[in-house]
Order: C-alpha cells, then structure tokens, then sequence
C-alpha cells in the first residue's frame, strides 16, 4: 500500500515523463531489462529484402502519384478543365500526406526494431 502511494505522490510531482514504467520501475528500485525483437535463426535476409522491396515500391509509388497529380492540374490549366486541375490539387495534397504518414510509419518501425529499441 505505502508503495503505490508514493508512486502516485512522485508520479504526480514528477509529471508526465515518468509515467514510463522503467522510470517507475528504477525509483523503486527494481531492474527491467531491455528486450528487442529479434529475427528467427535464417529470416533477418528475407525480412530485410521484404522491407527494403516494400519502402522502395511505396516510394515509387508516391512519386508517380505525384507526377500524374501535377500532370492533371497542367492539364487541367491548358485545356481550362477545372475539375482535373482540382483533382489535381486534391491529389498533391494526398501525395503529401502520404509521404508524411511514409516517413512517420519509417520511424515508428526503426525504434521497434531498431538496435535502440526499449
């Protein structure tokens, strides 16, 4: 009982970077070992070659997204067709936060697997 009163009072004094269990775990006292991921015997070449084909083939992918996005607004402004270059302009704009969401999902996966892992 008197333990989690005071990880309650430090945690509350502390404020919110402490609510990480290590933390917690060290102002009682106690050792959490740090666990990575680690790759069946054999697969950590095949997980590479997946990961690095799929990082290629997104990219790719954003690229032409955005060229045929610029593409439709040209397009659109030659031949005074405005709703290509709307879709156009809403395409940029979905290339963009694809590419956002690409490299937040990039760094989401390295401090998993990463040699930093926790």
């Amino acid at each position: 009982m008197a333990v989690e009163m005071v990880d309650a009072v430090v945690t509350l004094l502390a404020g919110p970077h402490l609510l990480d269990t290590w933390h917690v775990a060290a102002a009682r006292g106690e050792v959490v070992a740090a666990v990575c991921p680690e790759a069946p015997p054999g697969m950590q070449t095949f997980a590479d070659d997946v990961t690095a084909w799929t990082k290629w083939g997104v990219l790719a992918l954003i690229g032409i997204g955005a060229v045929v996005s610029l593409g439709s607004i040209l397009v659109g402004r030659i031949f005074s067709h405005p709703h290509a270059s709307r879709y156009g302009a809403m395409g940029v704009a979905v290339v963009v936060m694809v590419a956002i969401t690409y490299t937040v999902i990039l760094v989401i996966l390295d401090s998993i697997t990463g040699s930093g892992c926790t």
